[in-house]
């Protein structure tokens, strides 16, 4: 071979090992890259079945908290006490259906459940059934705003103005007429579509007002304003202000609010008129404040001893709540009424009565899931009153 041939061969010997090695290296680098690709997709696999094993845990932790919290309530359930028969005589013979608890003194002198708390399920009312309180929900938005004035973060007498700046008529309108159901307002009327708090606010705003604030004149609006002002001072919802600075100091643990959830609850009870169901619900985000919880009775007593007691508000606070804004004898929240200290609410068949004495001895809670016109609750307050101070 030439010189020349033996050169030409030396370069393609060369080229040859240049190209092994190289197409070595895309082979060796393809082998990495496969490597990677497989490690990355392995560790993808792991981080799923983490996640499921994680959520599997989380749902697993959610049913165990729900048994155990079903177990507790179980085990905190109220028991059936009927210590005085001439009351538990009455309400069969004029045909109540709810709960009534009935205290004097600290001693529970009747808390029995009577009637149906679901007619289609056969299920009987008990003390811990649950029920719609309607309208004695405003109790508790008055005693938030009166903890909040304790707490030097508004007054009642301040102008709703300060609060809500584009309120028609704001200079003069104060916060004591909203808590007194004198605030001359127009309101709004109720439908049944899902608003917001603040689509609620815009529409009283909006329909402004129909006369100069002093005349008493009875509206879930004059609440829902001050529910709106509850959540800018205390720059809280006011769902969760209520869980924090009213149910847990009172321990109310049988309350919540009102969902399209409400009817799946174990012990709630269903709303009926006399001849059967009540019907359709409300929509309750139209009713903060003024309508959208439930309790039990028992609830409802811790409330009221709570606030009797001053674990709520000092007694100033307590005796400016109770003194009645109107003729009408409604302070904030309860009407301060010769016997009793009162309030009422009443939503789509439940009718609730919540009342305790001036001085603090007695508490009258009477919960009802039928409206009844031959059933009075107001006639029967009168009536258990008597019956309970005639023994004193």
């Amino acid at each position: 071979m030439s010189k020349k041939g033996r050169q030409i061969s030396g370069v393609i010997g060369i080229m040859v090992i240049f190209g092994l090695v190289a197409g070595g290296i895309v082979v060796q680098r393809q082998h990495h890259q496969r490597e990677v690709k497989i490690a990355q997709q392995q560790a993808k696999i792991k981080r799923q079945r983490q996640a499921q094993e994680a959520k599997k845990q989380r749902e697993s932790q959610k049913v165990a908290a729900a048994k155990a919290k079903e177990e507790r309530l179980k085990a905190e359930s109220q028991p059936t006490i009927v210590a005085e028969q001439a009351l538990d005589d009455y309400l069969k013979q004029i045909g109540f259906s709810g709960t009534a608890l009935i205290v004097r003194d600290k001693q529970v002198l009747l808390d029995k459940g009577y009637g149906s708390a679901n007619r289609a399920k056969q299920l009987v009312n008990t003390p811990d059934t649950l029920y719609a309180i309607g309208s004695t929900e405003k109790a508790l938005i008055a005693t938030s705003l009166l903890q909040l004035q304790e707490q030097g973060k508004l007054n009642v007498n301040d102008p709703i103005s300060r609060y809500l700046p584009d309120f028609p008529n704001g200079q003069q309108i104060k916060l004591t007429d909203f808590l007194h159901h004198t605030s001359g307002i127009v309101g709004r009327d109720q439908d049944n579509q899902t608003k917001t708090l603040d689509q609620l606010i815009e529409e009283i705003i909006k329909n402004g007002i129909k006369e100069q604030p002093g005349k008493w004149h009875y509206m879930d609006a004059n609440y829902i304003v001050l529910t709106k002002v509850l959540e800018k001072v205390s720059h809280q919802d006011y769902k969760t202000y209520l869980k924090e600075k009213i149910l847990k100091p009172s321990k109310m643990a049988h309350t919540g609010f009102m969902t399209d959830q409400y009817s799946r609850l174990p012990a709630a009870s269903i709303g009926y008129l006399a001849n059967g169901p009540a019907g359709q619900l409300p929509n309750f985000t139209q009713l903060p404040g003024v309508g959208d919880m439930y309790m039990t009775a028992t609830d409802m007593y811790r409330f009221d001893r709570a606030l009797w007691t001053g674990k709520l508000i000092n007694e100033q606070s307590k005796a400016q709540m109770f003194q009645p804004g109107s003729t009408s004898h409604y302070g904030m929240g309860f009407y301060n009424d010769p016997a009793l200290i009162i309030n009422r609410g009443y939503l789509s068949g439940w009718n609730v009565s919540n009342g305790f004495s001036h001085g603090g001895r007695i508490y009258i809670v009477l919960f009802s899931n039928e409206k009844n016109e031959k059933v009075s609750l107001s006639k029967m307050n009168g009536e258990l009153y008597t019956k309970i101070t005639a023994t004193i």
